[in-house]
């Protein structure tokens, strides 16, 4: 074997206990009982734990090290950068720290359900302010000096290499045509609702088949329901949520788009990257885009909902809306 082989077989066992995590975050979110919160938080943190000492290891350093010494190739040469930058936060962040914001993250998680549940925002209130202190934590100490402002040493978890004064820059320019089109939109002639009663079984097998035709394989994942709709895992087991209200089937309906446009893009990655720092999705930003994509510019397209509004005419009988022209204002609306 080449050190280079030795560091994917060290890095391989790292990936496993995140998507050990991962699954373990999955079923927090669509099985776990709300009593069962504070065992869930200590075993998460545990996971967060060795995925830390894993990557903060002497022995982590020596498998780069050597691996540099021979590799050659510029896609081997990035994936030694990235889990050298994992390397390296891991050696900014305490232990301890990385460990309490996984057990206050789980607090917070199930506060926010309860919150929202009951209309109870003071419920949610002092977790949120937790994890916002846990993460200016972290911040600290992965902030660089190239860093003017303390966020950007967040920012890189989602979109790596962007700064803050970036994204302003992109916001300062988008911020005209934003609110002449909010505007223009508030203007506009109230657009047509669906209405009527929408079953709960028949908005599941439509979402199944939507799934499906947007290219989500349901024999590497699963759709489940939760209290926010999500996306998790990667390759060979991406597992995806919604929501249903037997009063808006367009909640579901467009939840399972965006989210399944997530999943698409982790079902594509190569497999030969499963279990690697390759093999999930580069960043926030293109990840976006890809469920993005699926759930507007496809999703409410003229052409798509044209065949949608067939499709819940079939399925529901009478929505309300009584045209294609209808159906693709109301989603649109």
């Amino acid at each position: 074997m080449t050190a280079f082989d030795d560091l994917r077989a060290y890095q391989r066992q790292t990936e496993t206990l995140k998507s050990i995590s991962g699954l373990l975050s999955w079923d927090m979110e669509t099985q776990m009982a709300t009593g069962s919160s504070d065992k869930r938080g200590e075993q998460l943190a545990v996971v967060s734990g060795l995925v830390h000492d894993r990557n903060a290891a002497p022995q982590l350093r020596d498998l780069l090290d050597a691996a540099r010494a021979e590799v050659v190739q510029a896609g081997d040469l990035r994936h030694l950068d990235l889990i050298q930058i994992e390397a390296d936060a891991a050696t900014r962040i305490p232990k301890d720290l990385a460990m309490e914001l996984s057990r206050a993250t789980v607090k917070a998680n199930q506060a926010w359900a309860e919150a929202r549940k009951t209309d109870t925002p003071s419920v949610f209130l002092p977790h949120l302010n937790t994890v916002v202190r846990l993460l200016r934590l972290r911040a600290e100490a992965l902030r660089r000096d190239d860093d003017p402002v303390l966020y950007d040493a967040l920012l890189r978890d989602y979109e790596p290499d962007a700064k803050s004064a970036m994204i302003d820059q992109m916001f300062a320019q988008l911020r005209p045509r934003l609110v002449d089109l909010r505007a223009a939109v508030m203007a506009a002639p109230a657009a047509p609702k669906l209405s009527g009663h929408f079953d709960k079984a028949a908005q599941v097998d439509l979402v199944n088949d939507l799934a499906t035709r947007f290219g989500y394989d349901m024999a590497r994942g699963r759709i489940d329901e939760a209290v926010h709709p999500f996306c998790e895992g990667s390759g060979s087991d991406v597992r995806v949520t919604t929501r249903y209200d037997e009063a808006d089937p367009l909640n579901a309906i467009y939840s399972i788009i965006h989210e399944v446009g997530h999943a698409a893009y982790e079902q594509n990655v190569s497999p030969d990257y499963d279990l690697t720092i390759f093999g999930h999705g580069c960043s926030m930003g293109v990840h976006e885009s890809q469920s993005r994509i699926c759930e507007n510019q496809i999703g409410r397209s003229r052409e798509f909902t044209g065949w949608l509004y067939g499709r819940m005419r079939d399925a529901f009988g009478d929505i309300g809306v009584h045209s294609e022209d209808e159906f693709f204002r109301a989603v649109n609306r």
